[in-house]
């Protein structure tokens, strides 16, 4: 009897073992299993969290360059109220946007009120961001805009290419003599034929022909307005600069006001503002010619741009390569 007490007491030690080892092998694992399940829900929730500030980042960059924003002369309202930015030029002349170009006005807006139209327009409230437009020139000033705090741990870069005029010039004019011909009259151009006749009334500036080495003329009109007179500079310039061509010359005039005294090209941008202002005198707007006469020397050739540049701009700015669009690097940084 003795002996099978001592053996039930030994089974039951034996069992209450074995459980005790059984629940603490399960506290353990449970606890293993409790941590890791906390870091990868951890990790769920940081990726979850990157990648939505990753698409949100991705979506304000997109809106900036694509669209030219809502409405689209947005930086010319002075109130942003129920404003959209957005950076894409508009082509006035073909009325859409130019892809991947950034209008400088459009820049220099968002930078003078870069908070009030970045955060609950393109960007959450909650977001830091900055936006920096850099020229691949680097003579050309980099256009930098917004903050972002130096501890924040989350921040997300996107760095596209764009183009931006960044000194804003126009061509008004742009001839290319190689594709005249002088067995051809000059025809109509925007609706106007060149004002300059013999006395006969035929026309006397008969088109230059490069093919067959004939002098000539190449005739353009322009509109101009007291309001562009006032905020812009007008350039004549050569490409190449240095023109060749002892023998020629430019005219600008008006048919009200036709002139033949001829002008030399100097080999450098020229100031146009005073001949321009005699031509259109008090008239709030006026059609008037751009008159270039060549040689027809295949190998002295160049072609002739009227540009407007803001007003003031620098002189030593003022070149071909600039005429176009610039390449330049969108780098937008945002953080939470």
């Amino acid at each position: 009897m003795f002996d099978n007490n001592v053996i039930e007491e030994k089974r039951g030690m034996v069992f209450s073992t074995d459980l005790m080892m059984a629940l603490i092998i399960i506290t353990v694992v449970l606890g293993v299993s409790a941590d890791a399940m906390d870091n990868v829900g951890s990790q769920i929730q940081d990726y979850c969290y990157a990648n939505s500030l990753d698409r949100i980042t991705t979506a304000a960059a997109d809106m900036m360059i694509k669209d030219p924003g809502e409405p689209e002369n947005w930086e010319e309202l002075g109130n942003f109220d129920g404003v959209i930015p957005g950076l894409a030029d508009v082509d006035q002349l073909n009325k859409g946007v130019t892809q991947k170009t950034l209008s400088l006005q459009k820049i220099k807006c968002l930078k003078e009120n870069y908070d009030e139209l970045m955060k609950g327009k393109i960007l959450p409230p909650y977001c830091d961001s900055s936006l920096t437009i850099c020229p691949v020139d680097s003579s050309i000033e980099p256009v930098a805009m917004g903050k972002i705090s130096t501890s924040a741990s989350d921040i997300i870069v996107i760095n596209r290419t764009v183009l931006c005029n960044f000194y804003n010039a126009n061509i008004i004019v742009c001839m290319n003599p190689m594709k005249c011909n002088s067995n051809t009259p000059q025809p109509k151009q925007e609706g106007y034929i060149c004002p300059h006749q013999d006395k006969t009334g035929n026309h006397s500036h008969i088109w230059v022909d490069y093919p067959n080495k004939k002098s000539g003329w190449t005739c353009h009109p322009f509109r101009v307005t007291q309001d562009m007179l006032n905020s812009g500079d007008f350039y004549l310039m050569t490409d190449p600069s240095y023109v060749t061509d002892n023998s020629a010359v430019w005219i600008i005039d008006s048919p009200e006001n036709i002139t033949k005294e001829t002008n030399h090209f100097k080999n450098q941008p020229i100031l146009l503002n005073d001949v321009i202002k005699n031509c259109i005198g008090n008239k709030s707007t006026c059609i008037l010619w751009l008159h270039v006469f060549s040689s027809g020397t295949t190998q002295k050739a160049f072609n002739t741009y009227l540009t407007v540049y803001p007003k003031g701009t620098s002189v030593e700015t003022v070149k071909i390569q600039y005429l176009n669009p610039q390449p330049c690097y969108f780098i937008f940084k945002v953080s939470t």
